[in-house]
């Protein structure tokens, strides 16, 4: 029997209908349950879109565009100005800046929301094939979606967990099929230019390989065997796949940035928010815990065989959540398929008791409430102006300050796009101002470790600072420093002048 011939044996709860009732039920069960999922992801991805990082993606397309040609030094900071670069998500970078610059901060949301409505529609579609109940599966996506919405936004890696679920929906067709392989060496091309979770594809691809190479079961974990010929198709599209990588405006250097993340970045992964390992006391680690249980509960309680591919994605997922709050969003692709068929809270679905008409009118009634819910532009600027400085700027450009500004690290971003003329201390792409000793200078002074002696170092003249930490309260009691500008967010502090020596004051 063939890795094929077993998916396609393997018995799943629905009912299969005959051709007049699927022609009656136009609008099955599933689409109702998926519309509620999608409701979540709107009401869940609606504040995040103060994003940090969308300023300087913004900004490089800008450039992009206006320049037509790819970017390769740093034009931004005084710090690293033309230290050599790698923009390694340019082109997720686009449609947000042409959604910018056609519907404003409302068409970043909207193609925010297309992403993740998109991901998780893949999710729950892969789970209702691996035999899941709708009711499950819609479920379990919920779950899914809570656990993964740390990294909502508008953030360019959403276009590369897209990716990996058209991977995973490809090797799903092969398993069943025998085709659609040729799909992946395209997609992979398409995928390291949009990001660099790309590594995350060859990883399942292995997983998928690697769990077809033996043959047998070992208590609840079953394997099979691909067929010669199987694995051989897959080995030469793997292949073909990583060739497509040096598809790309960068070279080699494109290939080798996620390995430059992973093993020269240490003093990024180690104090950027996102990189940091789950706290099980905060909220996410909360959510992280549960994730385990919910493993832990269906490996003891479902009586369904694991498959080998699935205890190894599975257990890769966990890992990499763990470390990394970043990937608790691909802990939630990996698990969902997984978990789903194993929950059998609802009953076997029915065709013949769907009732589609109304199944129509309540998904009508709540894409009415997602759309009637959509944040105005004011709503939405409202919610960028109570995180970013945009009075400050004002302040700034009115008073044509072109001195040195050190500011909090998201800030950077900000003020690049939308001040240009100012050159910035640094902003969130933490790589480039690693070597140069900038990002460890920020860490230092943010932690009140020598401020002042490093703010001389860099010739500060102005200081752009929340108005809530603790380098804006040792400015605030600082003889050399005074504020010239306040408000709910920030606060702009200037180096007061230099009392002139004694002798000169007299002569």
């Amino acid at each position: 029997m063939t890795k094929g011939s077993l998916v396609g044996t393997s018995a799943t709860p629905f009912i299969q209908p005959s051709q007049a009732v699927r022609r009656r039920n136009f609008f099955p069960f599933h689409f109702l349950w998926f519309s509620i999922v999608a409701l979540e992801i709107s009401v869940l991805a609606d504040p995040r879109i103060a994003e940090a990082d969308i300023w300087f993606h913004l900004r490089n397309a800008q450039e992009l565009l206006t320049r037509h040609a790819f970017l390769r030094a740093d034009l931004y900071t005084f710090t690293a100005a033309g230290v050599s670069l790698v923009n390694y998500e340019w082109l997720s970078e686009l449609p947000y800046y042409l959604a910018f610059r056609a519907w404003g901060l409302g068409g970043l949301l909207a193609v925010c929301l297309v992403l993740l409505w998109l991901i998780f529609a893949a999710i729950y579609y892969l789970a209702l094939q691996r035999g899941a109940n709708a009711g499950d599966a819609a479920l379990v996506t919920m779950a899914g979606v809570a656990l993964g919405c740390y990294s909502f936004g508008p953030r360019m890696l959403h276009f590369g967990w897209l990716c990996l679920m058209v991977l995973f929906l490809v090797l799903e067709r092969f398993q069943q099929t025998g085709r659609g392989l040729w799909v992946l060496p395209p997609l992979f091309a398409l995928w390291i230019n949009l990001h660099g979770s790309w590594v995350f594809g060859f990883v399942v691809i292995g997983a998928y390989i690697v769990s077809g190479v033996v043959e047998g079961q070992w208590n609840n974990v079953v394997a099979e065997r691909w067929t010669p010929a199987q694995i051989r198709r897959l080995l030469v599209v793997s292949a073909a796949s990583f060739a497509a990588l040096f598809v790309n405006p960068y070279g080699y250097k494109l290939v080798w940035y996620p390995f430059d993340l992973l093993f020269r970045q240490k003093i990024n992964l180690d104090n950027m928010g996102e990189w940091v390992s789950v706290n099980f006391h905060s909220g996410w680690g909360k959510l992280a815990m549960f994730m385990l249980l919910t493993l832990l509960a269906a490996a003891w309680f479902s009586r369904k065989p694991w498959k080998l591919r699935d205890v190894l994605l599975a257990t890769f997922a966990v890992w990499a959540s763990l470390n990394h709050l970043r990937f608790l969003f691909f802990a939630a692709l990996i698990l969902v398929p997984i978990l789903a068929p194993r929950l059998q809270l609802f009953g076997p679905y029915d065709a013949k008791k769907d009732k589609p008409w109304l199944n129509l009118a309540i998904t009508a009634a709540i894409i009415a409430m997602i759309v009637a819910a959509y944040p105005s532009a004011a709503q939405l600027q409202n919610n960028i102006d109570g995180q970013f400085p945009r009075d400050a700027l004002r302040f700034i450009q009115q008073r044509q300050i072109t001195h040195r500004l050190f500011s909090w690290w998201d800030f950077g971003g900000y003020i690049e796009f939308y001040a240009p003329a100012i050159k910035t201390f640094a902003d969130s792409r933490n790589d480039i101002f690693m070597d140069n000793g900038v990002l460890n200078d920020y860490i230092k002074i943010n932690a009140i470790e020598s401020p002042f002696e490093l703010l001389d170092k860099y010739k500060i003249d102005y200081v752009l600072f929340p108005v809530d930490t603790r380098l804006t309260y040792v400015l605030d009691h600082s003889t050399g420093w005074h504020a010239i500008y306040e408000d709910k967010v920030v606060k702009l502090f200037e180096r007061a002048p230099v009392a002139a020596p004694l002798k000169t004051q007299l002569n």
